[in-house]
């Protein structure tokens, strides 16, 4: 009874907000609020669904910590050891694929033309 207690004590904790492709540091404390050096950190996108996927994150450091930048949006489980976080990852405002970056560019610059070629044509 005791051992379950103790693993209830442990925890996972976040610091900073939870959103799409935004780097935050997970921090790895175990039962008597040590910190969790050398652990592996893994994360579940959509557990319970059929486009489940897991990843490992990484090993925290000395200190307990670890670095993530959430692939996807929407619900995922981290784990570490017995401790299991499930989190809701928010949505990013701001295009993150490559094919996105691609068409803002291309509109940035063909209005940057355009503004270019109305000058000259007015001087």
């Amino acid at each position: 009874m005791i051992a379950l207690i103790g693993l209830a004590l442990a925890s996972i904790e976040i610091e900073g907000p939870l959103a799409e492709a935004t780097e935050v540091t997970l921090r790895i404390t175990e039962s008597d609020g040590s910190e969790s050096g050398g652990e592996t950190v893994r994360v579940t996108h959509h557990p319970g669904t059929p486009q489940a996927f897991e990843r490992a994150i990484s090993i925290t450091d000395a200190r307990g910590r670890v670095t993530w930048t959430p692939e996807t949006s929407g619900i995922a489980e981290l784990r570490a050891g017995p401790q299991v976080l499930r989190v809701r990852v928010e949505r990013s405002s701001v295009p993150t694929t490559p094919l996105a970056v691609l068409v803002i560019l291309c509109v940035a610059g063909v209005l940057g033309a355009g503004w270019g070629f109305r000058r000259r044509v007015r001087a």
